[in-house]
């Protein structure tokens, strides 16, 4: 006779593997869907560059026409949705959005690309101390390692211009701030992106950076027209590409992964920009950006292949 207790055994068993396999699926399209969204934001390099608006400006009309797009949709499918505006969480993880981007950008009118490099790089490092205190159960002992590598890839890449790394105080500063508010942005949303519908909460976010944007546009009386036709086509492809398309992959992953995975892989983002400055504005690679580049995959490669987070770990334990 068949025990029936083996019966339930196995059948445990096997429901335990199929979740496991289900878990890995969808992991493995996580990471997918994190790599061609970090993809897609590396083009923000190439078109930032061909533009000649300010910085400033660029971010706003960024935003702008990101959540212009949006809008149908939204009062179409999410009109109910839009109370998350009323939410002063939402407002504070837009204007760290806001901020992000005024000072990486504003970053590169006094310091060297080299320099932004380097301090890119303090990103995830940020996200692993707001992590630490506030996340310690998304946490596990190789993602220190991972961080470690992709700095010194990082640092690697730029280091042709290494001792020029101070020289330019101000824009070195305003690069290390931009990485922290980075940081934040992607930390204190996630509890929110946990509780709110992806494409409202994405709206929401957008908007308020938009008008954080605009506001610091006023203060420092920045230009809304005038410009050249080609970079309103670049602000448009701004919005479709890398905010769409790529920002909202690492909203949509860090919803899965732990901040600090995300903003990990985001240090990837220089190689490919320079990958693509290569194909399409001529710019050669140089073998220290090819030497740091695979040291920033391998860094990346030792903090995700774990487990994200301890549950996972027990969960996959306990079958």
């Amino acid at each position: 006779m068949i025990s029936i207790t083996g019966l339930q055994t196995r059948s445990v068993i096997i429901i335990n593997k199929g979740e496991t396999d289900m878990q890995k699926n969808s992991r493995n399209r996580i990471y997918l869907i994190l790599g061609i969204g970090v993809t897609v934001i590396s083009t923000s390099g190439i078109l930032i560059k061909l533009s000649t608006a300010p910085p400033l400006i660029i971010a706003f009309y960024r935003m702008l026409i990101s959540c212009l797009l949006l809008t149908p949709f939204i009062l179409i499918k999410y009109r109910k949705q839009l109370k998350g505006f009323l939410d002063i969480r939402t407002a504070i993880v837009g204007f760290f959005l806001a901020v992000h981007f005024y000072l990486w950008i504003s970053a590169f009118e006094y310091t060297s690309v080299a320099n932004a490099v380097i301090f890119i790089a303090l990103q995830p490092l940020f996200t692993y101390i707001l992590e630490y205190f506030f996340a310690k159960d998304d946490l596990h002992p190789g993602i220190m390692t991972g961080i470690f590598m992709a700095v010194l890839g990082s640092i690697i890449i730029s280091i042709g211009d290494i001792n020029s790394l101070f020289s330019q105080i101000w824009g070195d500063l305003l690069a290390v701030a931009g990485a922290f508010f980075a940081a934040a942005y992607l930390f204190t949303g996630r509890r929110l992106r946990e509780k709110m519908g992806y494409v409202p909460y994405l709206y929401i976010i957008y908007t308020y950076a938009c008008l954080f944007l605009g506001i610091f546009s006023l203060i420092t009386g920045q230009p809304f027209t005038g410009f050249d036709n080609y970079n309103y086509l670049y602000f448009i492809g701004l919005a479709l590409g890398p905010t769409l398309i790529g920002h909202s992959a690492l909203n949509y992953s860090v919803r899965i992964l732990p901040a600090t995975i995300v903003s990990l892989t985001i240090l990837f983002e220089p190689v490919i920009t320079t990958i693509f400055a290569w194909f399409i504005l001529g710019e050669g690679i140089t073998l220290m950006t090819f030497l740091g580049g695979l040291i920033i995959l391998f860094g990346i490669y030792k903090a995700v292949r774990k487990k994200g987070t301890k549950k996972n770990q027990l969960a996959e334990q306990s079958t």
